[in-house]
């Protein structure tokens, strides 16, 4: 199917050049060209925009589609059946789609619902976002996230996890290598490494060798060290970044998702497990500190909300690219980190309006450049081509 959209701003490229007065050509699904207003075939399906702003679908790189973004989601996840949860997965999986994020990457689901979601979406039995799930996460006996986790302990553990979610058809692999806020009451300490660098490394050249990616939840310095030297692409959240870690990681091409705002949420708000608040408010000056420091350091920074998480619902990418703004002040690049840095991390041909990429686009009424807001007033969201919301 080819068609041609016209009549609107087309946000352009990795760095979301504004061009006016062109089209955009898409053939099957991906996009071919730009072209002048002059180039534009008589033969061809002209899709009329009629003004507004044409922006690439934006990605979230951390988000768990089973949680219901409550103020203690286990407590909502532990009174539903296992068939609830699925339900309760594809209705925010279609949230993302219907608010324009067009791919999400699921980094934990009991039962590897996520793994199942993004399957009946691919065979396009339910409509949502494209998602790149981990299904069960790799944790030590006890560790973080013990709802989700597959336990490993030693080397040869951590590789019949990997092969096991490679079984499930896991589309990336997701570490925990410390502990977190939202996770045990007790014996479960934030800064703490979990997973040792022998059994991280053991995963990741596993997970590599099938060509799949790791992500790493990693807030404190040794746990984000020992994921850095055994190979991981990403580090999930990262608060006790420092300038040794960061040079490692440009050497190491390992990107960052920050997660600022589920951390300030969990502060900042009552209902939340007081366990978690105190851990939260202990760690979130570090994450500020460290995100300011290091935005503009050469380390490549996609967006990820943690949506589902406490009192952060399904969608969260916007507000997370708020909180971003709130410290860095380049709109452009702020917005780019939900779409080309985010594509990038995935090494996927998403993120771009640009020759070979994905056709997932959104229309918007105004320009998200100049206030991140235009992203909440969506006209209509595209993927491949097709239109999916209007």
């Amino acid at each position: 199917m080819e068609k041609i959209f016209t009549g609107t701003t087309i946000l352009w490229g990795e760095n979301l050049e504004e061009k006016t007065d062109h089209a955009l050509y898409v053939k099957d699904g991906k996009i071919i060209a730009l072209l002048h207003q002059s180039q534009i075939p008589s033969d061809k399906h002209v899709v009329q925009l009629e003004g507004g702003f044409l922006l690439p679908g934006l990605i979230d790189l951390h988000v768990h589609i089973m949680w219901d973004g409550s103020a203690n989601p286990v407590e909502t996840q532990n009174k539903e059946s296992y068939e609830q949860k699925i339900i309760r997965s594809i209705s925010n999986a279609q949230k993302h789609l219907k608010n324009g994020v067009t791919t999400v990457r699921d980094l934990g689901s009991v039962d590897d619902i996520a793994l199942h979601v993004a399957e009946a979406i691919n065979r396009k039995i339910i409509d949502g976002p494209r998602i790149i799930a981990c299904g069960k996460t790799l944790t030590m006996t006890g560790g973080h996230d013990p709802f989700w986790g597959r336990f490993c302990d030693g080397p040869y553990e951590g590789l019949k996890g990997v092969r096991e979610q490679i079984y499930k058809n896991a589309q990336v692999i997701k570490v925990s290598a410390t502990g977190g806020v939202y996770g045990r009451e007790r014996g479960e300490v934030a800064e703490n490494a979990e997973l040792t660098y022998e059994e991280l490394k053991v995963i990741c050249d596993e997970a590599h060798r099938f060509g799949l990616k790791v992500a790493s939840h990693a807030i404190g310095r040794e746990g984000i060290l020992n994921s850095i030297k055994a190979g991981v692409d990403s580090i999930e959240h990262g608060h006790y970044l420092d300038d040794e870690l960061i040079e490692l990681m440009i050497k190491n091409n390992v990107s960052w998702v920050p997660t600022l705002f589920v951390y300030q949420q969990i502060a900042q708000f009552n209902g939340i497990p007081q366990y978690a608040q105190e851990k939260a408010k202990k760690i979130i000056a570090r994450h500020e500190k460290a995100f300011r420091s290091y935005f503009n350091s050469g380390v490549l920074i996609g967006a990820g909300s943690d949506a589902g998480s406490c009192l952060t619902p399904h969608p969260a990418v916007v507000e997370e690219l708020q909180t971003m703004n709130k410290y860095i002040a380049n709109v452009r690049d702020i917005l780019k980190t939900a779409t080309s840095n985010a594509g990038k991390i995935l090494g996927l041909n998403v993120g771009q309006i640009t020759e070979g990429y994905q056709a997932d686009l959104i229309h918007l009424s105004s320009n998200p450049l100049e206030d991140l807001n235009a992203l909440k007033d969506i006209r209509k969201v595209y993927i491949g081509g097709e239109i999916v919301y209007r």
